[in-house]
């Protein structure tokens, strides 16, 4: 196709798509060239040709161009009877969809409350199991120290029974003696007891 003339005339979209070339420009993004300004609103004829003008990329463009008349027609037809049939359902099913984003919103609100109390179930749930780990601990806590109680006065008793064994074995050692003690003492009283005896004996033997 050739490149088409640029005019004295011509504005800045008209330069962008006359100069473009898909071996240059192909793979390069689409800048529109509008003229239009944020405050600009689709109610007057200025802005929207504008926008019309500029919106489809020059690739676009260029197909459309190298169309018949009868086939721009064609299509406009198709199109344009495609768009009113798109439109028209879309009003008939606008209260369903309506309804249907009403559902949605209800949904979701209901789902956002469902994850609230889930959180706060799976906050108090934490909480309860650190609290039922924290009773466990100062039960088993608890238990060792009885153990540890009960071990100590084990050993205790251990303790003093051999400390009394001990005892009693000193004891018996301590009697063991003094009886042994006594026995000789009680040999030792016989003995002179008989040495009395004998020498009373003789003495009234004598005196006879």
């Amino acid at each position: 196709m050739p490149h088409p003339l640029i005019g004295s005339k011509d504005t800045l979209g008209d330069i962008y798509y006359k100069n473009y070339t898909e071996e240059a420009r192909g793979d390069a993004p689409h800048h529109p060239p509008w003229g239009l300004k944020q405050k600009d609103m689709f109610l007057e004829f200025a802005p929207c040709r504008d926008w019309f003008l500029n919106s489809f990329p020059p690739g676009e463009v260029n197909r459309q161009r190298a169309r018949t008349h009868d086939g721009l027609y064609h299509a406009y037809i198709v199109g344009e009877a495609n768009t009113r049939a798109a439109n028209h359902q879309i009003v008939r099913e606008w209260p369903t969809v309506v309804k249907e984003r009403g559902d949605w919103e209800k949904y979701c609100e209901r789902l956002l409350r469902q994850v609230k109390d889930f959180e706060k179930l799976k906050s108090a749930f934490a909480e309860g199991k650190a609290k039922f780990k924290s009773e466990k601990k100062s039960e088993e806590w608890g238990r060792e120290g009885l153990r540890s109680k009960l071990r100590a006065a084990e050993e205790l008793l251990s303790k003093k029974r051999a400390e009394w064994k001990e005892v009693c074995k000193k004891d018996n050692q301590c009697t063991f003696a003094a009886r042994s003690k006594i026995t000789d003492l009680e040999a030792q009283i016989a003995t002179l007891k008989k040495e009395v005896e004998d020498v009373e004996a003789d003495k009234e033997h004598v005196e006879v």
